[in-house]
């Protein structure tokens, strides 16, 4: 049981850096978890504003998916959208 704590601990302290190195770099998004699409360990939908560019935060979503699999181990995988 222990090993499934520090999973779920480690999915965690992932998911919030995730969130918050892109609500530091981009104020204006949306952030919401949604439902995977495969086999990744936590699946975003992140809705970006008209005032922002819908590539570029794809972008910098992409860069710190991959430095939370190079930390934790884990796949997030980001569905960047336009807010309504």
């Amino acid at each position: 049981m222990p090993e499934v704590k520090t999973v779920d601990k480690s999915l965690a302290e992932a998911v919030a850096k995730f969130v918050d190195s892109l609500h530091h770099m981009y104020p204006g998004i949306d952030i919401k978890p949604i439902a995977g699409f495969e086999d990744e360990d936590f699946t975003f939908e992140i809705a970006v504003p008209s005032c922002l560019s819908i590539d570029e935060v794809l972008e910098a979503c992409h860069k710190e998916c991959i430095k939370v699999e190079d930390e934790y181990d884990l796949f997030i995988l980001p569905h960047v959208i336009r807010a309504e």
